[in-house]
């Protein structure tokens, strides 16, 4: 059995204002019948993939973060 079309159940969830409707829905999105596809995945993800780089980078010979402070496996602030 094949998963639900989940782009179009989110979709109707974000329209819907009936409550009960709406639980409805939720419960036929978190329906998993088979392994979910990498777009498929991509619907329940905070970003798109691909959308931020890996973290941290180096730059020069040291890690840098792109936010706050990165700390190596040795402790040390980069």
């Amino acid at each position: 059995m094949a998963n639900p079309n989940y782009a179009s159940l989110l979709a109707q969830i974000a329209a819907e204002t009936d409550p009960v409707i709406k639980a409805s829905l939720i419960a036929q999105t978190y329906v998993f019948n088979t392994a979910l596809t990498e777009s498929e995945q991509e619907l329940f993800e905070y970003t798109t993939f691909d959308y931020i780089e890996d973290n941290p980078g180096v730059v020069g010979n040291s890690l840098n973060s792109y936010v706050g402070k990165y700390y190596n496996d040795n402790g040390e602030q980069t």
